[in-house]
């Protein structure tokens, strides 16, 4: 003989397809999927892919293709470490602080969406006080930095986007294959043999790599869809950074040793500043 419905579970039924009707998808969402070091943006709504400005068409991206994973050494994921870490491989601020270009945004799954850059660092061609100013005029190697630090994928770790760039005359273009060539160049620079040491603190780095790709990564991302049209091969490099010795500094100071600029340094400094404002107005 059938049981009869008794009222509780009639009530519990009730509540279930109540709760299932207000949010049918919260049932069966997953979290954010860790990969070792990082969460996989794809994973909680982010993209690989930057938002660039101005494009067109609109809404194109540049490839993020580096990842300083956050079993890293603690020092990495302070910005003292990770810009010092930057020095050790030739990449500094922008010339004189300013910053030239637009900057980009990127969502990295972590709760919050499409965020602007965090800086942009170039190449400082063995010169941290000057050299980026060189950069700026006649192009070369730059990324682009976010922090994966929201409150849905708290991993710390650094997203770069890394590209090589034409000269200032030709807008900043990206060269052919430019994407691939720039974090080539810095997974290059990281695991130089004998590791790598910073110019202003003598602070040293030995890094690994791992590459990951495929789905989760650029498997559905055509070129159509990227800053340019110019491809990338979908590999994301991920770095992991010990420190090996701390030099002069220590890691907990993040001091910069101040810079004693010569007469020649200074006129140096001069002359790229006015070429570089020469170069903007002729774009105007």
């Amino acid at each position: 003989m059938p049981r009869s419905c008794t009222p509780c579970t009639i009530l519990s039924l009730a509540s279930l397809i109540s709760l299932a009707a207000a949010s049918p998808l919260s049932l069966f969402k997953r979290g954010p999927v860790w990969e070792g070091g990082y969460y996989n943006p794809t994973s909680n709504g982010g993209q690989w892919l930057t938002l660039a400005r101005d494009t067109y068409p609109p809404g194109l991206g540049e490839p993020i293709n580096l990842v300083i994973s956050s079993e890293s050494d603690s020092l990495l994921m302070t910005d003292s470490g990770f810009f010092d870490f930057c020095e050790s491989i030739y990449f500094s601020g922008e010339c004189l602080g300013q910053t030239g270009g637009l900057r980009q945004a990127a969502n990295l799954g972590d709760g919050k969406g499409m965020i602007n850059q965090t800086t942009l660092l170039r190449e400082n061609f063995g010169d941290p006080s000057l050299g980026t100013c060189l950069e700026t005029v006649n192009g070369g190697f730059h990324f682009r930095v976010w922090r994966q630090n929201g409150s849905e994928a708290d991993s710390g770790a650094w997203f770069l986007a890394a590209s090589q760039e034409q000269n200032l005359t030709l807008q900043h273009g990206i060269v052919p294959n430019g994407y691939d060539l720039g974090r080539d160049q810095v997974v290059q620079r990281a695991i130089a043999s004998g590791g790598t040491k910073s110019p202003l603190t003598n602070r040293t780095f030995t890094t690994s790599v791992a590459n990951a790709s495929g789905p989760g990564y650029y498997a559905h991302i055509t070129t159509s869809q990227i800053n340019h049209g110019i491809g990338t091969d979908g590999i994301v490099a991920v770095l992991t950074v010990k420190v090996t010795s701390n030099g002069s500094v220590k890691a907990t100071s993040g001091a910069v040793p101040a810079l004693s600029l010569s007469r020649r340094e200074l006129a140096r400094i001069l002359c790229a500043a006015l070429a570089s404002c020469l170069a903007l107005s002729l774009l105007a």
